[in-house]
Formats: structure tokens, sequence, C-alpha cells
């Protein structure tokens, strides 16, 4: 007998005997019919238990249940139960009929419609889920459950407008922190509107975020790209030297996009001092290889390599390593060439395989940057490494 049976044996059985005895207490004059009938169903519901039969089992002992005042906690149960095991058919059927009992509590009929809400949900119904969650909006005992799960449901269809609605909501009414959520349901919202063409509307809501949440990185990295898009490129690097202060670790992100801003305009000598002080604020390894590349440029491999090689010094790194190895290939003597090549060859397959990122709240790692964890679900929690692996 498996796990479905048992939990059926423990849970069901006193509960049928439990119905059994209130409906002799509540039913004296027909105590004898009634007990019979109960014994007959009761005795019927084992037989189907122990023929493994459990759908058969568990309808006979749904059916023994009177829904009254006592047994609105037992239904409850079994209805969670079953949404559990993934029986949300029969979920759905036992929190339906429990909502149509007229004689049922205000209280216990929201708790129902709050059942029946997580069953829809947990089926994709999202339209019936959404409309009763928001029929509970109105009790309190169920408003800020109701509201965790609108938002939920909103963030799963990517109804960003619904979603800062809801959680503003949270924040004003129920006094829940919810800046870093709200600031990306703006930058989503800011997404889809420069994808739509309508750049006015997607900058102002890049500023509604950094207004929510003024260490939005992701807000900034988006402005820098609409204005690097129109050629504006002093705000483009206004917006993307931001990150700076917002969280430097993000700053190698927007790299490729600041040099691109910086040479569109001819200004050499505007990168390299920006590199420079983003470097003494440990901005990462990657823009040290981007100022090795112009120091080789400007004074030869041996200055880039011995600037390479000073950093590793005190912060080892498998990315540095590897443009270390590259700047010492071209000078190599014939008999030390093959060797550094093969090395070089290890580190590059070693940074392939490592992850780039790491969720700091559940430690979910990826290669590809995800502001929302799709691990944990959390905001922002999604982090570059830094350390020899990393930065």
């Amino acid at each position: 007998m498996n796990d479905w049976f048992l939990y059926g044996v423990l849970a069901l059985l006193p509960i049928a005997a439990f119905s059994g005895y209130r409906l002799g207490r509540k039913q004296r004059k027909e105590q004898s019919s009634s007990n019979g009938s109960l014994s007959s169903n009761y005795i019927k519901g084992l037989n189907y238990l122990l023929n493994e039969q459990a759908d058969k089992a568990v309808d006979t002992f749904i059916d023994l249940l009177t829904v009254d005042t006592d047994t609105v906690e037992t239904h409850l149960a079994l209805g969670n139960l079953f949404r559990k095991r993934g029986e949300v058919d029969r979920a759905i059927r036992l929190h339906q009929n429990l909502i149509a009992r007229p004689q049922l509590k205000t209280e216990d009929r929201n708790t129902a419609l709050y059942q029946l809400g997580l069953d829809y949900n947990a089926v994709g119904m999202y339209d019936r889920a959404v409309s009763l969650f928001n029929e509970l909006l109105s009790d309190p005992e169920h408003k800020s459950e109701s509201l965790h799960q609108l938002l939920n449901i909103y963030q799963l269809t990517k109804d960003w407008d619904q979603a800062a609605k809801i959680a503003e909501q949270l924040q004003s009414s129920m006094g829940e922190e919810q800046s870093k959520p709200l600031a990306h349901f703006y930058c989503e919202l800011a997404d889809q509107k420069r994808g739509e063409g309508d750049i006015k509307a997607a900058l102002a809501n890049l500023k509604k975020a950094l207004s929510i949440n003024p260490d939005s990185v992701r807000a900034s990295m988006l402005q820098g790209d609409i204005y690097l898009q129109q050629n504006n490129y002093k705000q483009a690097i206004k917006s993307y030297q931001r990150i700076l202060k917002q969280d430097i670790a993000f700053l190698p992100e927007a790299l490729p996009k600041i040099a691109e801003a910086y040479s569109a305009q001819h200004d050499d000598k505007g990168y390299k001092q920006f590199l420079n002080e983003s470097l003494e604020q440990d901005a990462g390894v990657s823009l040290l290889i981007e100022l090795s590349k112009i120091v080789q440029k400007e004074q030869g491999d041996k200055a880039a390599a011995l600037l390479i090689g000073h950093y590793l010094q005190e912060k080892p790194s498998l990315k540095g390593l590897h443009r270390l190895i590259s700047l010492h290939i071209e000078h190599a003597q014939d008999t030390a060439k093959p060797s550094l090549q093969l090395l070089d060859g290890i580190v590059e397959k070693l940074l392939q395989r490592k992850p780039r990122y790491e969720c700091q709240n559940c430690g979910f790692h990826t290669k590809a940057i995800y502001w929302q964890c799709p691990s944990c679900k959390e905001w922002s929690s999604v982090k570059p490494i830094k350390g020899i692996e990393g930065e």
C-alpha cells in the first residue's frame, strides 16, 4: 500500500467515524437508520482503500462528511492535501461545495474562497484566481495574502502595470518594502515601451524606477542604452557611470557600451581616465583588461603585461591570467610557446565552464544575468561573481 492509501487511512477514517458520531448525536430519532447507512458507506470506503481504488475511496469518505462548523477545517485540510498531491480537480470540487453551503459562516466562506483561488492558480486558471483574490481584498484577514497571490500571478503573466499597482498597494497599505521589485516592474514597462518605439514613455518609466529605487542598476543601464541609441553619448555615459555608486560589481556589464560611447566622441583620454578611476574603486578585472589594451597600444606588450602582473599579485584572477598569457605568447621562445598556448587553452576552457553570476539569496549559478532569480524568484539577488573565478 503506497503513501496515498496510508494518508487516506490515517486522515479519513477518524474523520468519517467522528462524522458518524455527530450524526448520531443530532439525529437521535433516526439513529438506527443513519448509523446503518454510515456503516455501510464506511465499509465500502474501506474496501476501496484495501483494493487500492483511491479515487473511489476518497469520494466515498468525502460524502460521509457533513459540512458544519466543526467539519469545515477538515474539508479545507482535505482540499489542501488534494492540491499538494496534484489532485486539483478534487480540491476545486470540494471547495466549490463548501462555498455553496448557505449556512457557512462568512469567515469560513472567505477561507474557502482563498483556497479555491489557490486551486485555480495551481492549474493556470489565472483569470478565475484573480477574480477571487480581488474579492477577498475587502477582508482584512485575507487582504495581505491575497495581494501577494495577485502579485505572483501578474509577474507570471508579465502584466507589469498591474504588478506595479499591487506592489504599491502592499507598500502603502500593508507597510511592506517593495522598492526593489517596483523598480524592476517599471524597468519591464520601459523595456516594453522601448520595443514599441515609444522612447518618451520608456524614459518616463525609468525615471519612475530611479525615483523609487535610486540604486537600480538596471534602470541606469536601460537609460544609458536608450541615450546611446539616440546618439546622446554624454547622457549615456552619465547614466552608465551612475553604476559606480549604485553597485560597482555590475560595471563590467555596461563596459562595452561605455567604450562605445567614449569612442563615438573620440574621447580616448576620457575613457582611460574613467577606467583608472573605476579601478581605484575596485571595479573588477574586466576594466583592468580594457586598460591594458590601451597601455599595450600606447606603450607596448611589456608595459601591458607588467600592469596585469602587478594586479594579479594582489588579486588573482583567471580572466587576468588569460590576458597575461596571451600577452606573453607572441614574445615567448619557440620551446616555451607550445606550453604557453596549452596553458592559455586550459584557462580559456575553465572560463567558458565557470558561471559568471550567483544568486545571493539561494546560491543559484548562471552564465547569463537575470534581474529576477529563476530559482527563488527574488529580485536584484543575482550578482556577478567576484574573486579568482570572477571579477
